[in-house]
């Protein structure tokens, strides 16, 4: 059949088709409020900027139908932190927004005053002393922490803001902790992931685990759900393991709306990991 013939067959085939309808968030009482990003020097640029364009999307999708949560960038100074995986080298600059010790003596203040409601910005009447002042958003409930280069030089700031943020929800609100790559290894050496399954970057699978030798490792994982920590493989799972937080708190309509919105081939398997086998990473199935 020649085509100029078969186009109109074609044409009226595609018009029956319909776009993707965009679903509605069937969850809407629970819903996040505030995101926060940790970041550091030598981050891994995918490990951040995968998943917060999905979440960019999310939130540009929905911003008319659900609250769009605030988001923080934090860092140990208010110095550009860059990607460059050595000084001076080719890399993305990401400007912080707060400090790690200016939010969590906010935190204190406001356990301090023994209120209850996390959700408030600001305290009235208290002058000088309205807490969290520097962000004007209020405490986070969720994190995100990549990994990269910088993983392995001394994070013990990053740690120890892991560490006060989560878990103890009598002083932090946080609700979800999504790891990406070797940012698994600040959770571990926090302590959060003692006796819990998690997975992390294969390539650096020996280093990365030897940071948490209480871990329940997972050795053949895209990404790996406990409790409200999510952790994933490396890199490029960082996306996947999001897409897996979109569907636990938006709905699984929400994410696969998404993925057809980016164009993205999504991972919907957590087990379907070979690159366990690629780096012979031990037990990889």
């Amino acid at each position: 059949m020649r085509y100029s013939t078969l186009l109109p067959t074609l044409l009226a085939i595609g018009s029956t088709l319909a776009r993707p309808a965009q679903p509605e968030i069937a969850n809407t009482t629970t819903l996040p409020t505030h995101f926060g990003l940790l970041t550091f020097p030598h981050f891994q640029a995918l490990d951040i900027f995968g998943p917060m364009d999905l979440l960019n999307s999310l939130f540009m999708y929905y911003r008319n139908t659900s609250i769009v949560p605030q988001f923080t960038v934090f860092s140990k100074t208010m110095d550009p932190v860059t990607s460059a995986m050595t000084d001076g080298g080719f890399g993305q600059e990401i400007m912080p927004a707060m400090t790690f010790s200016e939010y969590l003596v906010s935190c204190d203040r406001y356990m301090d005053m023994n209120k209850t409601d996390w959700t408030k910005n600001k305290q009235k009447d208290h002058g000088d002393d309205d807490i969290f002042s520097a962000s004007d958003k209020g405490a986070i409930d969720v994190l995100i922490v990549p990994g990269g280069g910088g993983t392995r030089r001394d994070m013990t700031e990053e740690i120890n803001f892991v560490k006060a943020t989560y878990p103890n929800l009598t002083t932090s609100p946080l609700k979800y902790i999504i790891s990406v790559c070797t940012g698994a290894t600040l959770l571990s050496r926090a302590g959060i992931l003692d006796g819990r399954r998690a997975t992390t970057n294969k390539a650096a699978w020996t280093w990365a685990t030897s940071t948490g030798p209480n871990v329940d490792w997972v050795p053949t994982a895209r990404w790996v759900e406990d409790g409200n920590i999510i952790s994933t493989s490396g890199v490029s799972a960082g996306i996947d393991g999001t897409y897996a937080f979109v569907s636990r708190v938006y709905g699984e309509e929400v994410a696969h709306f998404l993925s057809l919105a980016l164009e993205y081939n999504r991972e919907t398997d957590a087990h379907h990991d070979p690159f366990g086998k690629v780096w012979d990473v031990p037990g990889a199935t």
